[in-house]
């Protein structure tokens, strides 16, 4: 899953300094048919390495990623996932390795995989790239906020006893 999305060197803007970023998304998937998925929700992302991804439409569920860890907790299936990632995906190193391919566009590779990226309003607008099994993701930005506090409560969880526990 993503993720996740900030530097700097790219604008004369200074992402370097952003230490905190919290927005609202709208999520689309296309498939290889161009049917799509749209979802919708809030992401706070804090530094060095904190994001929750709050899912509200069309299904409630959150989504953590602590370092390493990932946690999805889905209200709707009564179920929480815990997991761990191999490969770092690290919004910031996404960005901070940019390369301007057309006006306030810009392109970054990870692990094989090409992240494009606009900027608009010297903010990260909207970031877009394929996933393991060719969907295409469009990640849509607004209602943007940088270096507002983040307090470290909203990264914890509660997991009601009735859930399932799911490792993977």
């Amino acid at each position: 899953m993503l993720l996740l999305i900030f530097s700097s060197s790219l604008l004369g803007f200074n992402f370097d300094k952003i230490d905190t970023f919290q927005a609202d998304f709208s999520q689309s998937i296309f498939n290889q048919s161009g049917k799509e998925i749209k979802y919708t929700g809030k992401v706070f992302l804090k530094k060095p390495f904190k994001i929750l991804w709050e899912y509200s439409e069309p299904i409630q569920k959150n989504v953590y990623l602590i370092d390493n860890n990932v946690t999805i907790i889905e209200p709707d299936l009564e179920q929480a996932i815990f997991s761990k990632i191999d490969k770092e995906i690290n919004i910031l190193k996404i960005i901070q390795s940019g390369k301007e391919i057309a006006p306030n566009t810009y392109e970054s590779i990870l692990y094989n995989r090409p992240y494009q990226f606009l900027i608009s309003n010297n903010q990260l607008s909207s970031i877009q790239y394929t996933d393991d099994v060719d969907n295409k993701i469009v990640i849509n930005f607004s209602n943007i906020s940088q270096n507002q506090p983040i307090k470290d409560a909203i990264y914890r969880f509660d997991i009601p006893s009735e859930y399932d526990i799911i490792r993977k």
